[in-house]
């Protein structure tokens, strides 16, 4: 039996267990905490105190119980009501609706991005259903070099796989909206053409089996306009790289099972590794631009909770379908770029606080808008809670205690801390921070092949052990950055569209000191004044105080390949689909390791080489509407035709590839 539509009862019950459990947790620690700090009344520092504990372990507490959700889940092995799943015959049957597979790009490594189209290109073809998917690869990029190099590998991609007619390469030479804007583009000009739409990104891929399954998914449950299949990390070498895709293979499917239990029909979207309803998307999910000036105002950065919400609002649902499967991403490499990337999400996310209160949404779209921001608010709000404790400390300090009360006692009333209670609570905070990846870790144990391809039951534990260690010492830094970005936001500091780094690079010691030395000073100070105020806070703060003094050597040492290498050696850290491939991946892994062409100058290669210089012409002919008609093109042409290329600017190369009439002009000189 296959469930049509969920029950409302069943959603709401299981939202009651989830948020009323999130509830009861958080009073009675609240209760606790206001208890513990009575000792000499509650001064304005320690009421200052509690109550930004109490917003931070509500926010863990509904972690918690969430992922308790997802353990219940994975331990029955039950799907979610509310999806119509195939049966055997629907299940082997020709799909009736087109799809088209979209990669938007942005100054990427071409070579990387035509191995993921290849892969999924050729795992779609093994499924025999290709007849219905196209793909098209939609390019942002703004340097010359890239631009060409796109060019070429996308030409030598459909010749290798006679993908003719079914693979597609454009070019945007207007990037308005960034990646959102990207994407609405290919639905005014070839949204029609298709019924549903998946998104990557430009280090996605996804197995054939499964882009076929959502295909079909969405076919059989029409009020579906989401489904979104989320990705496992793989593919970097990296031990930072390494400890994110070790996390994410055993407890991240906790942490999706329980997204998925309680929200049901109201998950969210994460812009990529998803597949939408064309229709629906580009009739509902137009964003607006917001008023003001960034980072507030203007084009929406985060733009897949919003596209969420207005898919919601117009009558649809949005599904998180954790057993999909076949769904993969790289991580970034090292510390430094994951928080380059933290940043962005960080602006977007807090843009987001515009919108809560916008008319017509679900409750529960609201409610991922105010997760998103809390996933980066908490960390300033764990920085002024231990900046809180150490002002009422100091307080404490200089308060005298009311030995007397106001009501008549024989004896005085001595003050007295109850320290088993402040390491009870503590104890449970830990707890329900720690618990979740014990779930996850339990779960791996619990299958005897999946721990033998992630090094045997023993190394699969001290990876475990290893991780949290790890993650422990740099979840302060993060703490620090993330601190960082909100502030500054806050502030009016705006981020830049940058493409990721997505390279295994070993990280300079002189790039670490510049970029962790504060994080290093506030460890000192952090340490200092503990110690000044109070001897006995320091072991209390040690894992934070830890972390931040290492900070430099350990963006270092994580950054490096050749510890990653070591520890798979040795068994730790493996996954999956590193010891046992997927065909997909493998496939992916094996293409991106054939070296491309250079391409050197992009407008050097268009103008020299003939075949460059006629593909180009034809994919400037298939480009309507660019608008070439500045003075970058009239100081490009003017030295182009006198020889001078070298003198040549950025945006004089790009115009010139703009602009046929000039490279049909320049080309005899240069041929």
């Amino acid at each position: 039996m296959y469930a049509h539509s969920f029950s409302p009862g069943s959603a709401g019950l299981r939202r009651a267990c989830v948020l009323g459990l999130t509830a009861l947790s958080t009073l009675a620690a609240a209760w606790e905490m206001l208890r513990l700090l009575s000792v000499k009344g509650h001064t304005p520092p320690e009421l200052l105190m509690a109550g930004l504990f109490i917003l931070c372990f509500a926010w863990i507490s509904l972690s918690f119980w969430a992922a308790v959700a997802g353990f219940i889940q994975l331990a029955l092995g039950r799907r979610l009501p509310g999806l119509r799943w195939p049966d055997a015959r629907e299940e082997a049957a020709p799909l009736k609706r087109r799809t088209a597979v979209v990669m938007p790009i942005h100054n990427e490594d071409p070579a990387s991005v035509f191995a993921n189209v290849q892969a999924t290109y050729e795992s779609v073809a093994a499924t025999g259903q290709l007849e219905s998917f196209d793909f098209y690869v939609l390019s942002d990029s703004t340097r010359a070099e890239a631009w060409v190099a796109e060019e070429l590998a996308w030409a030598d991609l459909c010749r290798r796989v006679g993908g003719q007619g079914r693979i597609f390469y454009r070019r945007r030479s207007d990037n308005t909206g960034k990646k959102a804007g990207n994407l609405a583009d290919f639905c005014e000009r070839w949204g029609r053409r298709y019924d549903f739409m998946v998104v990557l990104d430009a280090d996605s891929l996804m197995s054939g089996d499964t882009l076929v399954k959502m295909a079909r998914l969405m076919e059989l449950n029409p009020r579906v306009g989401i489904l979104q299949a989320p990705p496992q990390l793989v593919g970097r070498a990296t031990l930072f790289a390494r400890l994110q895709q070790f996390a994410g293979r055993v407890y991240g499917p906790v942490v999706a099972a329980g997204a998925a239990a309680w929200q049901l029909g109201e998950s969210n979207y994460w812009g990529h590794n998803a597949i939408l309803r064309v229709a629906a998307f580009t009739e509902h999910c137009g964003l607006p631009v917001l008023p003001g000036q960034q980072p507030f105002g203007g084009h929406i950065l985060s733009h897949d909770f919003v596209e969420a919400a207005l898919m919601r609002r117009a009558g649809y649902t949005v599904w998180l379908v954790p057993e999909l499967g076949g769904s993969y991403e790289q991580p970034p490499p090292h510390l430094l770029a994951y928080a380059q990337r933290d940043r962005r999400w960080c602006q977007g996310n807090l843009q987001h606080l515009r919108l809560v209160l916008a008319g017509g949404l679900h409750p529960f779209s609201r409610a991922h808008f105010l997760m998103g921001v809390m996933s980066y608010v908490a960390s300033p709000l764990w920085l002024l809670f231990l900046a809180t404790g150490l002002v009422a400390a100091l307080h404490d300090g200089f308060v005298e205690p009311a030995y007397f009360p106001e009501h008549r006692t024989l004896f005085p009333v001595w003050p007295t801390f109850d320290s088993e209670g402040a390491l009870r609570l503590m104890t449970v905070s830990l707890a329900m921070l720690l618990l979740p990846k014990a779930f996850g870790l339990a779960l791996a144990l619990a299958n005897r092949e999946h721990a033998a391809r992630m090094g045997g039951r023993v190394r699969l534990v001290l990876s475990a052990l290893m991780e949290s260690v790890l993650s422990t010492l740099l979840a302060p830094v993060m703490m620090l950055f993330q601190s960082h970005f909100v502030f500054g936001t806050l502030l009016g500091y705006r981020v830049s569209w940058t493409s990721q780094q997505r390279d295994d690079q070993d990280l300079p010691w002189a790039e670490a000191a510049r970029r962790h030395a504060v994080h290093t000073a506030v460890g000192v100070v952090l340490a200092a004044v503990a110690f000044l105020v109070s001897p006995g806070l320091l072991p209390w703060l040690s894992p934070v105080v830890a972390g931040l003094l290492l900070s430099i050597p350990l963006s270092v040492w994580t950054a490096r390949a050749s510890l990653g290498t070591w520890a798979a050696r040795h068994g730790l850290f493996l996954i999956p689909e590193e010891s046992a491939p997927p065909p997909v991946v493998a496939r992916a892994l094996e293409l991106s390791e054939r070296e491309l062409e250079p391409v050197g100058d992009g407008l050097e290669r268009v103008l020299k080489d003939p075949r460059a210089h006629a593909l180009h012409l034809a994919l400037l002919a298939s480009s309507p509407g660019i608008d070439v008609t500045s003075l970058a093109l009239a100081s490009a042409r003017r030295k182009l035709l006198e020889g001078q290329p070298e003198q040549l600017s950025a945006n004089e190369k790009v115009a010139v590839l703009l602009d046929a009439a000039t490279l049909e002009q320049a080309r005899p000189r240069y041929a």
